[in-house]
Parts: C-alpha cells; sequence; structure tokens
C-alpha cells in the first residue's frame, strides 16, 4: 500500500508529465493536421485561431483528408493527460485536509475521465459522445475549481497568485460553458477554448508543484 508521501509525490509528477506532454505534443501535432475548419472546410492546414484542438483528433480533416498523424498523437495525448489527472486527483484530499478535500478529488477525477472520453470519442466518428465528454470535462473542472477557491479561503493556506489563478480559470471556464448553452458559434469559441485550455493547463502546472512543495515541507 503507497504511504502518503509516496501517494502524493507520484500524484505530483503525474500531472506535471501530464500537462507538459499535452502541450508539447498538441503543438507538434498541428502541422500535420489535413485542412480545413468547422466554417471553412477548404482552410489550409492548422489555423490556430481558427481550428478547435479536438480538430487534431479527427480521424479525418473537414478537407477530407485523413489524419493519420495528428490524430493519434492527439487522441494518444490527450488519453495519457487525462489519466495522469486521475493520478494527480486522487490524492487531492490528502493536499486539502477536509471534507471538500475529498469531494475536490471526486469532481477532478471526473474530469480526468471527461477528456480520456474526449480523445477516444473523435468528433466526426462519434460526435454525441465527444461533446459527452467536453461537458464532463467542463462541469467537473469548474466544480473542481470553485471547490478549490472555497478550500483555500476558508483554510487561508492557498498563496495569493494561485487564488488569482483560480479566479481566472474559473471565470473562463464559465463564459466557455455559457458559449454552449447559447450555441454561440464561430471564432470566438475556438479563441475562448484555447484560453481556457492553456491556462488550464497552467493552472495544473502550478497544482502540480503545490502537491510537491507540501512533501518538502
Amino acid at each position: 500500500m503507497l504511504s502518503k508521501i509516496k501517494h502524493q509525490k507520484i500524484s505530483g509528477y503525474a500531472g506535471m508529465f501530464g500537462t507538459i506532454q499535452f502541450i508539447i505534443i498538441s503543438l507538434a501535432a498541428m502541422p500535420f493536421y489535413g485542412g480545413g475548419t468547422a466554417w471553412n472546410h477548404t482552410a489550409d492546414g492548422y489555423t490556430f485561431w481558427q481550428n478547435f484542438l479536438s480538430d487534431l483528433g479527427r480521424t479525418v480533416a473537414y478537407n477530407s483528408v485523413e489524419n493519420t498523424v495528428s490524430s493519434p498523437l492527439f487522441n494518444g495525448s490527450m488519453v495519457l493527460f487525462g489519466v495522469t489527472l486521475v493520478l494527480l486527483y486522487s490524492s487531492a484530499f490528502r493536499l486539502f485536509s477536509s471534507s471538500l478535500g475529498y469531494i475536490i478529488t471526486i469532481t477532478g477525477i471526473l474530469s480526468g475521465i471527461g477528456m480520456a472520453i474526449i480523445a477516444s470519442a473523435p468528433d466526426n466518428l462519434y460526435p454525441d459522445q465527444h461533446m459527452l465528454g467536453v461537458w464532463i470535462w467542463a462541469f467537473a473542472l469548474l466544480g473542481t475549481v470553485v471547490l478549490i477557491i472555497l478550500q483555500d479561503f476558508r483554510s487561508k493556506e492557498g498563496k495569493k497568485q494561485f487564488m488569482i489563478l483560480n479566479v481566472f480559470l474559473a471565470i473562463a471556464v464559465t463564459y466557455h460553458i455559457s458559449q454552449g448553452f447559447m450555441d454561440v458559434r464561430g471564432p470566438l469559441v475556438v479563441a475562448t477554448q484555447k484560453i481556457v485550455v492553456y491556462l488550464n493547463c497552467a493552472w495544473y502546472i502550478c497544482l502540480s508543484k503545490r502537491f510537491l512543495a507540501q512533501i518538502r515541507n
């Protein structure tokens, strides 16, 4: 059975590794994307502010070119990201030593599962399952961030910089969810997704460092 310190150490390094590999591999997959966007199927290649990240995971791009490189790269990286987040959150109840810590563990693990569902269900093959994964990830992430804000505010253990990052992420995720409810389409949604995802990645790195810092203290 894993000791408390070993469990938290594995969780912290898993979260760090999963986040960094996702950033690197998803960026590396972009030049290999076939081409086209949801509203312009003839666009050339991958356009950062026009294509969703999950476009990289489509088995066939919008312009009907097969994504033989970008699809396995992106989907494999995202599944690994989801798995490492499950490991990260599996010891959240140790980092946040209160009743909220157990709820954070549950919502966090759900967000990791949602991410794995997104990658396992490419949008062009399983659109309904893909969107289910998106909703699970988004709502679980928002719940986790809000709970951590409440936990840190109550315990006064969180650093000011991390609290600010928490608030910005909560606002961004809430706005992105509202876009889904209002069926907003176009580049604005893509831009919001990119902001949410990369802000979320920065947040995961900070959270992972917090796991590891507690062990050293």
